[in-house]
């Protein structure tokens, strides 16, 4: 037996030393099926990942609305359009088994309101320690598995128009239609990796001189680019019809216009204009993200850029009776591109007179500070937290009080500013009081006048 053994092994080693492309194809036979396994198994793990994340911020997005909801009937002391609420969002997600409000009175926590509604008035003991550790922080979500099925638990502060907390949400959301779902999908995966594999398996035995045999997988980078893509074209396409609207608003004379008419048209033009620059904050944000941002780097005087780019905005200034002062003289050079500083400019200049009630004022100044250029834009304004200051330059952030309420914005601005600084080597930073006034300061490296 043995001595059979090694005459067959001696035999395979010789056809394979006078047929070398067999040993690539036996190589091929065992290494393909492997990268497909390995390829497939990664983008299983990625797309659980995405499932994790999309569950996460569809609860958070549910529950964002909710609690703002929620935290106006409580403060009217309106307990049945909450109920109606619950119920409303159990009827649309069965998958929500439990879903309550509770109240924080008498040192403890009252229901409120309930999908359970034997439970509305009593106390919730079973959940104080998560109640009270959501009122001291934030919202929380964890799992836990009852039996072999997972759940959900969410726990988010209520609070009322000042940010103190006033009562909590809690849910119990069974994720077994959602896992039941995922596991037939990695079935069907892995069947049809099964399937690939063997057909491969019949090709690579059919064709056994194979050169070069290279497969990719980037699936989920596809979708990203493609994504990145589409944003662009959109907002790019979004622009013609902007164009022409302002064309047309161009043309359009006022002189025979009623007082009502010339509102309208100034209505839309702002409208415009606000278009317009969401649709420039999309563009630019599809830009850092691909890494498409361009910059013009070389020696600039700045200290005349910032004060044309604040001159620019004395109009808007005295039409909201904000004292405007600007102190930028001398001249201080740095390597930079000089439009892209004035955008830096337009929006935080911008901001401050947005953010300053009437009769206040801003003060715009460029300083030379230990070999650094430094410009402070600084408000008399409504101010920032110091919670607020830490997610002030997260994407799509915006200071959310009654303050603000009234003013329009992306959240776009002071993320792209940030990003575009960072990238020409600047820094940023903000200080601020409550109630007080906000100051922004950019500072970049200053260069002399010689270099380039």
């Amino acid at each position: 037996m043995f001595a059979f053994l090694k005459k067959s092994v001696l035999r395979g080693f010789h056809v394979v030393r006078a047929n070398p492309g067999l040993l690539y194809t036996l190589f091929l036979l065992v290494a393909i099926p492997i990268a497909f396994l390995a390829s497939g198994q990664n983008f299983l793990d990625a797309a659980r990942k995405n499932q994790e994340r999309i569950e996460q911020e569809r609860v958070g997005l549910m529950y964002d609305v909710f609690t703002r909801y929620a935290g106006e009937k409580l403060v009217a002391g309106d307990n049945t359009s909450i109920q109606e609420m619950i119920e409303s969002l159990a009827a649309e997600n069965p998958s929500i088994e439990k879903f309550k409000v509770v109240r924080y009175e008498n040192n403890n926590f009252k229901v409120v309101a309930s999908l359970d509604q034997s439970e509305v008035g009593s106390f919730d003991e079973e959940n104080t320690g998560r109640y009270r550790s959501a009122t001291l922080g934030s919202f929380f979500a964890f799992q836990e598995y009852v039996g072999n099925v997972r759940h959900w638990r969410v726990v988010k502060p209520i609070l009322n128009m000042t940010g103190e907390p006033i009562g909590v949400a809690f849910s119990d959301i069974s994720m077994a239609h959602i896992d039941q779902l995922a596991a037939q999908s990695i079935k069907n995966a892995y069947l049809f990796t099964g399937i690939l594999i063997f057909v491969i398996f019949l090709l690579l035995l059919r064709h056994a001189r194979i050169i070069d045999y290279a497969v990719l997988y980037r699936r989920l980078e596809e979708v990203d680019k493609m994504k990145d893509d589409f944003v662009s074209i959109a907002a790019h396409e979004l622009r013609t019809p902007l164009v022409v609207i302002r064309g047309y608003l161009d043309l359009l004379s006022k002189e025979h216009m009623s007082d009502e008419d010339k509102e309208s048209m100034e209505r839309i033009n702002i409208s415009v204009e606000q278009l317009n620059t969401l649709i420039n904050d999309i563009l630019d944000v599809a830009r850092v993200q691909q890494g498409r941002m361009q910059f013009d780097i070389k020696r600039v005087e700045a200290v005349g850029i910032v004060h044309d780019v604040a001159e620019s905005f004395m109009p808007v200034s005295k039409a909201k009776n904000i004292d405007l002062q600007i102190n930028a003289s001398g001249e201080l050079f740095v390597s930079l591109d000089g439009k892209r500083l004035k955008q830096i400019l337009v929006n935080l200049i911008g901001n401050a007179i947005k953010y300053t009630p009437e009769g206040k004022s801003v003060d715009v100044s460029v300083k030379n500070e230990e070999g650094r250029m430094s410009i402070r834009v600084s408000d008399t304004g409504i101010g920032i937290s110091a919670d607020d200051q830490k997610r002030l330059f997260g994407k799509f952030f915006r200071v959310r009080n009654r303050e603000t309420e009234d003013i329009r914005g992306t959240g776009l601005g002071l993320w792209i500013t940030a990003q575009i600084i960072a990238k020409m080597g600047g820094r940023i930073s903000v200080e601020s009081i409550k109630g007080k006034g906000t100051d922004f300061i950019v500072s970049f490296p200053l260069v002399n006048e010689q270099e380039e």
